[in-house]
């Protein structure tokens, strides 16, 4: 080993001078660095940064991005008439419509798409008209899986009524006698039978009732499409309720689904309700919904006899 050292001290001098400095200079410098490394510890006091919080809002953003980036999918396919049936139920908040006329926002309260009202009212500005249900399904832009949802909710009066046949005498006109009806009970004879609601309209009675989960007051009756306002005056006095038959909503246990299916929820709030659930808990009572700023307060008083939180 001694003969290398003094085999490379010759080899050494053998190089120029500006060679040589080069290599000192290294050589120095490699034991300058060993010495800072081994003495570094004495004086630098290992810190960790926590970047926890920073990934959290990284995170954050990407889900913002997602679900901006699903809702123009989601839009696009309801554009081409390409939705499917889970993303349909989750777009649409259906409600008995007459589609003839029917104002924009109604069909935006319907779920649609701007695209989609537009090639509708496009469709009426050249003269066409919905006759029947089907006509609907027509419309390239309307999903099979979208009118599936919404063909129970059409409602298109006839246009052709009979013409009374011509009578010298002048009909006998009976009078009605109405009963005190329960209606959140009755059937649909029933309805025609004590309070001579049409069959027509006593059946979407029933169908709304049941989607609301049960009448709470006798005004509500009012919403129900068709429901003749003056004629709501005439039988008022005749109508009772049972309050206890009225079907609650478990905001703590209910799906999604179930909680948008009511009409007076619309998808926006559901969202709400379901995700502050997961963030928060179980709610400890429905007034939380105003309290945390979901519903407004006309809005809770509305639906405070279809919610529950008990377990």
């Amino acid at each position: 080993m001694l003969n290398s050292i003094k085999q490379w001290f010759k080899s050494f001098f053998t190089l120029s001078k500006s060679v040589q400095r080069g290599i000192l200079f290294s050589i120095i410098l490699i034991i300058i660095l060993i010495v800072i490394n081994l003495l570094l510890p004495f004086f630098v006091t290992n810190t960790h940064t926590d970047f926890s919080e920073f990934k959290s809002e990284i995170e954050e953003f990407r889900k913002s991005q997602q679900n901006i980036a699903d809702s123009i999918r989601i839009e696009q396919l309801q554009n081409r008439g390409e939705l499917d049936e889970i993303l349909a139920k989750e777009k649409l908040k259906p409600f008995p419509f007459n589609p003839n006329m029917l104002p924009e926002e109604a069909w935006s309260e319907l779920g649609l798409s701007e695209k989609q009202i537009k090639t509708i009212k496009n469709y009426e500005a050249k003269g066409g008209k919905f006759r029947k249900k089907e006509d609907l399904k027509k419309m390239y832009c309307i999903s099979e899986a979208e009118y599936n949802i919404l063909e129970s909710f059409i409602r298109i009066p006839s246009e052709f009524k009979s013409k009374p046949s011509p009578s010298k005498n002048k009909p006998i006109v009976k009078r009605f006698r109405y009963l005190t009806l329960e209606i959140n009970a009755a059937d649909s004879s029933a309805l025609v039978n004590s309070l001579n609601i049409a069959p027509w309209i006593a059946k979407r009675v029933v169908n709304y009732r049941n989607i609301l989960g049960g009448f709470s007051k006798a005004q509500q009756l009012k919403e129900v499409y068709g429901f003749d306002p003056t004629f709501y005056n005439k039988i008022e006095k005749y109508i009772s309720i049972d309050s206890s038959l009225i079907v609650k909503i478990n905001i703590n246990t209910s799906s999604f689904k179930e909680i948008l299916r009511h009409p007076y929820i619309s998808y926006d709030i559901t969202k709400e309700i379901v995700n502050q659930r997961k963030k928060e808990g179980p709610y400890k009572s429905t007034a939380q919904l105003i309290e945390l700023g979901i519903l407004s307060e006309s809005l809770f008083i509305k639906l405070r006899p279809y919610l529950s939180v008990n377990q």
